[in-house]
């Protein structure tokens, strides 16, 4: 071996060209997968709870539709009967009742308040059939759980229902007004109608035609005095009452002294007849109706009142 082959198993030098391997790429965690998964689970929860809610609005309006239905049906008849119930608080059976009057027709007077008797009459059953179906409907409207969502539906009509039914209390007030009314005019008309018989029979000198209306009318008289009690009858009623019931015993003087053929009596009893007219004759009879009106104006008003609500006026 020679100098210039060099010591024998000398390391070949790396050259500088020598490319390093590229190192292999990491795997991706397995926690972004889960995050991903849990992502997706929030989200649907979300939308269940959406769900959720948009059910329970939407079956509490269902829930609420029933009681809410039967409350507008039953409002709307207690409303239709509007008109009528005011005309019925307007009926006075005192109208026209005015005795100062010589054209008085007492059988006239009679058919006009058995014309309001029937309209008070068709005016009751209105009433309370009217507030039957309110009281009906009214436990329904309460709020619950399941209808929390139409609580603000069910309040308000539960509101105008509780008005309507304050509305038909007042009309129920002004029904058993006329009804006692009606009680006392009955018998009162009846006796006028005994007084007018009377007349005729006077003037036609029918003795007997006086004495017999005489029973019947002191009767209805003494009826009509117990039955005209206020507020129903109005206590200006009153003192006509004592000047006719005192006609009446006046009548019966005079009778009883013909009959006897005593004539300083009969003369006596003309004279407290005569008077007694007089008497009749300054009453003034409108304040009667206008008694009426003051009794019942308050009545009308509050109806009224309440009857706006019930409309959601």
């Amino acid at each position: 071996m020679t100098e210039a082959d060099g010591p024998l198993g000398a390391p070949t030098p790396a050259t500088e060209t020598t490319v390093a391997a590229e190192p292999t790429q990491a795997p991706a965690p397995a926690g972004g997968r889960r995050r991903s998964g849990r992502r997706w689970l929030i989200i649907g929860g979300i939308a269940l709870v959406f769900l959720l809610i948009i059910g329970y609005v939407l079956g509490g309006a269902a829930a609420a539709g029933g009681p809410v239905g039967r409350a507008d049906s039953a409002l709307h008849t207690a409303i239709s009967h509007n008109n009528e119930t005011v005309d019925s608080f307007n009926n006075d059976p005192f109208n026209g009742i005015d005795f100062s009057s010589n054209s008085v027709d007492v059988a006239t007077v009679k058919a006009a308040v058995a014309t309001d008797k029937q309209k008070v009459a068709k005016w009751q059953t209105q009433v309370s059939s009217d507030r039957t179906a309110l009281q009906q409907v009214r436990p329904d409207l309460k709020s619950s759980l399941l209808t929390l969502p139409e609580q603000g539906t069910l309040e308000r009509h539960r509101q105008r229902v509780e008005a309507a039914l304050s509305a038909l209390n007042t009309a129920q007030k002004g029904i058993d007004l006329y009804t006692k009314e009606f009680a006392f005019v009955d018998p009162f008309l009846d006796a006028m109608a005994g007084f007018e018989a009377i007349g005729k029979a006077g003037t036609a000198n029918d003795l007997a035609g006086v004495k017999a209306q005489l029973p019947a009318t002191g009767a209805n008289m003494k009826k009509a005095v117990d039955l005209a009690q206020p507020p129903a009858v109005p206590a200006e009623f009153a003192s006509a009452l004592k000047s006719i019931q005192q006609v009446l015993n006046d009548l019966q003087a005079l009778v009883a002294a013909v009959d006897a053929n005593n004539a300083a009596a009969a003369q006596k009893a003309d004279a407290a007849l005569q008077a007694d007219a007089a008497v009749l004759d300054k009453y003034d009879w409108k304040s009667v109706d206008a008694a009426s009106k003051a009794l019942f104006q308050p009545l009308i008003d509050a109806y009224n009142r309440d009857m706006k609500i019930a409309a959601d006026n």
